[in-house]
């Protein structure tokens, strides 16, 4: 039968796919904004130095604005586990956000000092709020704490934070600076780097740094949370020194390049197979087979210059990919010719996924960690296995949908029903693909020369930790981004999630993780000896991608209307943020590796992410979530060594 391709279909469908790769290279290799490991207990972490931080915040309401306080203080936790509570004076509806945005700022802080784990912190929240935007200082009225320094009080700004301390941009700065001149309380207000010229609420610019001087407000811009901190405080925020460029040793190399050598030899194959459809149905299909194509050639490239460890990402990427694409289309095939019982026998073979992934979680529960890279390696596998296995129930959700539209009639032909099928069926063959990816990932990552992880560290409490700061970035996402979404277009919350899922895979990943995670932790046991590696596992992969998703929707990415990153609200804030992500990932690797550990997982996301830097402003992106979560897994790696504060103290 001729399958007549529906090009605009194809073309969306490998945008869409594109993400999902990128996703999951990101998540296998260890370079989403993973927040980091502390220590329990010992003295090798920075406990605070103060019990109480005062922060006033500004806040955009109309053509003005408004100041409040918000009041941060801090007591060792009466169990021994991370808790963050938030407080409000006035009720503002917007509390699982700003729980998201404490939590947020509590792992940052302690990514950047090497702080103790077993803290409460209350954020007190004295007056109105305006989203995330006091994300920086916040994290600095924590910082201030942990350190012992006093803010001055003067002194504010407005900014989010990424977790490698880069100022993300704000709305509405005109209207903080003119309510912050009415207030009379501040003589400096610092901004994000390059918000110099904002828009007002009638859209207008300003330039806001005039408008401070009219009311005697010195307006500062600020790249970062280093020079914010020295402005707000007086004093230099510690870090470690330059470093050079990471690079693997030989060992590594050459495991690298026999694990190379076999992503590409699948892929291979599975180009050979894609070549083997029909001719129609390789046209509908060959944008995506042009993608896969484009990650081959680059993992080619970099091995040829010797960068062996980015050149295993794309390859794996590539296999991943393509195998997932002709799989996909010889489903599209199967069902030309057997109509919706080939979609019956897809959706049948969901259950041998499980079983897959199932099997699979035990010899991860058989893994006796005893190395940092060990650590590395295992708290990698569990996270994308069990994204692998929340991305294969979504899609046998959707194909199943799909199954009972067909059987309503719905679909007029055999065709349409084919073309529909694509999507969840991409899906689904794209999970089982990740389990082998992750087996891939774990099997280079593992047994390697590295030094020994700290025998006295709490890992329960750790994974805790990590949960309970992905829920809470999650139940934000859900505040600022859905319900606002689903109010505009006369929708419930649920049935705008399911829209904004049938596009953004990311956001599907996210919701059904949410969902599925308990039920895989009883699987694996509590008792378990990994059990706490595996809670980590979900915590900082959700952490991390639950902020990313806050990033993207909020920040400086400009979205086409399926949620595709095509340009960028502000280049400078973007090339700054690449540069410091950068500077801190090579700067902790540099750590580990002088402590006799060389984190092969990491090395290898921050070369793809050299090369994903060059590329357009959507790679551009992925690189900086590459550099971020590579960073954060690296001081990660630095507390379970026993060494968080190596570089961090001053």
């Amino acid at each position: 039968m001729q399958y007549t391709p529906n090009t605009a279909r194809s073309l969306r469908t490998g945008g869409k796919l594109a993400a999902i790769t990128t996703i999951a290279a990101l998540a296998l290799t260890g370079c989403f904004g993973i927040p980091l490991v502390p220590q329990i207990g010992g003295d090798t972490t920075i406990r605070p130095q103060k019990s109480e931080a005062v922060v006033n915040y500004l806040y955009a309401a109309g053509p003005t604005g408004g100041t409040g306080e918000m009041r941060i203080s801090v007591q060792p936790s009466d169990d021994g586990d991370m808790k963050v509570d938030i407080s409000e004076n006035e009720v503002s509806g917007l509390g699982d956000m700003m729980r998201g945005a404490a939590w947020n700022s509590v792992t940052i802080a302690t990514i950047l000092t090497g702080a103790n784990l077993d803290n409460h912190y209350r954020f007190q929240i004295g007056g109105r709020v305006d989203g995330p935007s006091a994300g920086a200082l916040s994290t600095a009225g924590v910082l201030s704490i942990l350190l012992g320094d006093n803010l001055i009080a003067d002194v504010t700004m407005t900014g989010t934070i990424l977790p490698t301390g880069a100022v993300g941009p704000v709305g509405g700065i005109p209207q903080k600076i003119q309510g912050a001149i009415d207030s009379g309380k501040f003589t400096k207000i610092l901004i994000p780097q390059g918000q110099r010229n904002s828009a007002n609420n009638e859209g207008n610019s300003v330039d806001v740094v005039a408008l401070g001087a009219t009311g005697g407000i010195e307006v500062v811009e600020v790249s970062n949370i280093y020079e914010a901190y020295q402005h707000l405080t007086g004093a230099e925020l510690p870090a470690p020194s330059s470093a050079p460029e990471p690079r693997n040793n030989e060992e590594m190399r050459t495991k690298l390049r026999n694990a190379t050598a076999t992503q590409l030899a699948g892929f291979d194959q599975a180009v050979n197979d894609f070549f083997s459809l029909d001719g129609s149905i390789q046209d509908h299909g060959w944008g995506l087979y042009l993608s896969a194509a484009e990650y081959g050639d680059d993992a080619r490239r970099l091995e040829s210059q010797g960068l062996q460890a980015g050149a295993f990402v794309k390859a794996l990427n590539a296999n991943l990919f393509m195998s997932a694409v002709t799989k996909t289309y010889q489903a599209v095939e199967q069902t030309l010719r057997l109509g919706i019982d080939a979609l019956n026998q897809k959706l049948a073979a969901a259950e041998t996924n499980t079983v897959v992934v199932n099997a699979y979680l035990d010899t991860l529960g058989s893994y006796s960690p005893k190395t940092i890279t060990d650590a590395e390696a295992l708290i990698t596998a569990y996270g994308n296995t069990f994204d692998a296995f929340a991305l294969s129930q979504y899609a046998s959700n959707a194909l199943r949908g799909l199954i009972q539209e067909a059987n309503e009639g719905v679909y007029s032909s055999i065709e349409q029903i084919a073309e529909a099928s694509i999507w969840p069926i991409i899906l689904f063959e794209f999970a089982g693909g990740q389990v082998e990816a992750a087996r891939a990932i774990f099997d280079v990552g593992r047994d390697n020369t590295s030094a020994s992880i700290d025998a006295t560290i709490d890992l329960q409490a750790i994974g805790s930790f990590f949960r309970r700061a992905a829920d809470a970035n999650w139940n934000a996402f859900m505040v600022t981004t859905i319900q606002p979404a689903a109010e505009a277009n006369g929708l419930s919350n649920d049935a705008m999630l399911n829209r904004v899922m049938n596009i953004d895979v990311g956001v599907a990943l996210a919701f059904s993780a949410n969902q599925y995670i308990p039920g895989l932790q009883r699987y694996i046991g509590e008792g378990s000896p990994n059990s706490a590696y595996a809670a980590m596992g979900y915590g900082f992969l959700n952490y991390s991608r639950n902020a990313i998703l806050m990033e993207k929707y909020g920040g400086n990415a400009h979205l086409d209307q399926d949620f595709n990153i095509v340009g960028v609200q502000n280049e400078i804030i973007l090339s700054r943020a690449l540069e410091l992500a950068k500077t801190q990932m090579a700067r902790s690797v540099s750590i580990l590796e002088a402590n006799g550990s060389s984190p092969v997982l990491a090395i290898a996301s921050f070369e793809d992410a050299n090369v994903n830097r060059e590329g357009d402003v959507s790679d551009r992106f992925t690189a900086l979530e590459s550099y971020s979560g590579g960073f954060v897994a690296t001081r990660m790696l630095s507390y379970i060594g026993g060494y968080p504060t190596q570089g961090y103290s001053r």
